[in-house]
């Protein structure tokens, strides 16, 4: 689908690959439902910390581990979005 949508290849590893690796292990165990498998299976493990059953959990700090996120934007991505970074007290 994204060389469909113009993406060369090695765009595609570059942006998508950490995905990509995730899902050759398959999809996220959601059971097709959306009623909150990852809370049931806390309540039945007796588990107060949500975190310790969710497949592709973040730390504490909100980083994503398996995604490297968050992690800096290249200046391309900006300009294709078209968002401007101003840095505090620089007037720029």
């Amino acid at each position: 689908v994204l060389e469909i949508m113009g993406h060369s290849p090695e765009k595609i590893r570059e942006n998508f690959g950490h995905m990509l690796d995730a899902f050759s292990y398959g999809a996220p165990p959601h059971g097709g439902i959306a009623w909150g498998m990852d809370r049931l299976m806390a309540i039945l493990e007796n588990e107060p910390n949500i975190r310790e059953v969710i497949a592709f959990a973040k730390t504490g700090e909100g980083r994503d581990l398996m995604m490297s996120a968050p992690s800096e934007v290249s200046k391309e991505q900006l300009l294709e979005l078209g968002i401007t970074v101003k840095k505090p007290g620089s007037g720029k």
